[in-house]
């Protein structure tokens, strides 16, 4: 099973260098060791993404739970966000690419809960050149997991890591953008902010709710269309194209 635990910091600021474009994800810098995160709306929000990009890979993961409890003193945070997967199925390099999209859908949500779509939307253009706008949730175990799993990928396809990381992310931004999405996802916190004192919020539950919203229709053309963009995974797909 699989846990994914977030809480909000801010990014420190990179330097533009347009000719010089710098791969590295140092950008993301994280605290460690902080106190177990607040139920804040923001951090209600990279709960709604997460679940909202796991909606794309129903076929491959079961999507169980919510977990809103938090732990004693002492112990580490927030259960969150859980879902699971047969251990006898044979994990092949899409398998990595659908964790690795969910690990990082809470930089998404944050980046884009702080400025709003339409400023990432321009601002996505100088990633990873100037990724200063990117902001970050207090999520370095969710980074190691992006990480860590997108090796496989870049071993199987014969690609940098730092390329594949930054392909990624940017396919994972161009999720959130479309139409329909981040509707999704502001339902989806909305539905969990109201509801905390449930400590659990299952998997039907949440999409039975979705699924009655004004936004599902576009919801399921934006997964369909985004789907189709990225699988099935080929070198030139994950091949990291600047333009600028």
């Amino acid at each position: 099973m699989l846990n994914l635990r977030f809480a909000f910091v801010r990014s420190k600021k990179a330097i533009r260098k347009p000719n010089n474009i710098n791969l590295q994800l140092s950008i993301l810098s994280f605290q460690q060791g902080q106190q177990a995160p607040v139920l804040d709306f923001p951090y209600v929000i990279t709960e709604a993404a997460h679940y909202i990009m796991a909606l794309n890979f129903q076929q491959e993961f079961d999507l169980l739970y919510i977990d809103l409890r938090p732990k004693g003193e002492g112990k580490e945070g927030i259960a969150g966000f859980k879902f699971s997967r047969d251990a006898k199925k044979t994990m092949h390099p899409e398998i990595y690419d659908h964790l690795a999209l969910i690990d990082i859908s809470s930089v998404c949500a944050a980046s884009i809960h702080q400025y709003g779509k339409e400023i990432i939307r321009v601002e996505k253009a100088n990633f990873p050149s100037d990724a200063a706008m990117m902001v970050t949730a207090g999520c370095g175990d969710d980074y190691v997991r992006f990480s860590k799993h997108l090796l496989p990928v870049s071993r199987h396809f014969l690609l940098r890591p730092m390329h594949t990381q930054w392909n990624t992310i940017l396919k994972a931004f161009d999720f959130f953008l479309m139409e329909g999405v981040w509707e999704a996802v502001m339902y989806v916190s909305e539905w969990i902010a109201e509801h905390l004192g449930a400590g659990t919020i299952s998997h039907a539950i949440l999409l039975e709710g979705l699924s009655s919203h004004a936004c599902y229709p576009m919801l399921c053309t934006a997964m369909e269309n985004f789907l189709t963009q990225r699988y099935p995974l080929t070198k030139k797909r994950l091949e990291l194209n600047i333009s600028h």
